[in-house]
C-alpha cells in the first residue's frame, strides 16, 4: 500500500473520530444544560415571595373576580402577580422544551392547575381591560397541557404510581 493511500485513510478516521466525539460531546452538552435548567427551574420556587403568593391563591375562592384580587392589600396582590409572570415564564419554557413537560407535570402540575381555576376569570378581564389576548397566554397553556395530561393519568400521586421504584 502506498504511504499516500494510508495517510489519507488514517486522516479519513481521524476526522471521522472527530466528527464522533463531537456528537457525543454536543449530546452531553445539552444533557447537562437541560439538567441546569431543571435545577434552576426547581430552585426558583424555594423564594418566600413565590411562596407568598401562592399561598394567596390558594385562599382565593375558584374563579375568582377582578374585584376579588384588586381589593386585596398592595403585597398580597403583587405577590400573585409574581406567580401569575412565574407560570407565564414557565410555560415559555415548557413550549419552547428547554424544560421538560414530564419534570412540570411531576413538580407543579397541582399549584399550576389551582392557580388557573382561581385566576382563570382574572385573566380573561385582564385581557378585556388591557385589550390584548396575549396576556397570561403561557400560564393558560401550560394549565391546559397539565390539565390535559392529568386527565390521561399523570395525576397518580408518586407515592402510589411509584411505590415499587427501586435506585440502581
Amino acid at each position: 500500500m502506498e504511504l499516500s493511500n494510508l495517510i489519507q485513510i488514517v486522516s479519513t478516521l481521524a476526522m471521522t473520530l472527530g466528527i464522533v466525539f463531537g456528537i457525543l460531546n454536543l449530546r452531553n452538552f445539552q444533557a447537562m444544560r437541560k439538567r441546569e435548567a431543571a435545577i434552576l427551574m426547581l430552585n426558583s420556587f424555594q423564594t418566600m415571595e413565590f411562596v407568598r403568593g401562592l399561598l394567596y391563591i390558594f385562599e382565593l375562592p375558584d374563579g375568582a373576580t377582578s374585584e376579588d384580587i384588586e381589593s386585596l392589600p398592595e403585597e398580597k396582590y403583587m405577590a400573585i402577580y409574581l406567580v401569575l409572570g412565574t407560570w407565564e415564564r414557565l410555560g415559555i419554557l415548557v413550549h419552547r422544551k428547554e424544560i421538560p413537560i414530564d419534570l412540570v407535570d411531576d413538580a407543579f402540575s397541582g399549584p399550576i392547575i389551582q392557580s388557573w381555576d382561581k385566576l382563570g376569570n382574572f385573566v380573561e378581564a385582564f385581557r378585556a381591560r388591557v385589550n390584548r389576548e396575549t396576556g397570561f397566554e403561557w400560564f393558560q397553556w401550560l394549565a391546559e397541557r397539565m390539565l390535559e395530561r392529568e386527565k390521561h393519568g399523570s395525576a397518580i400521586p408518586a407515592y402510589i404510581a411509584h411505590k415499587n421504584w427501586k435506585a440502581k
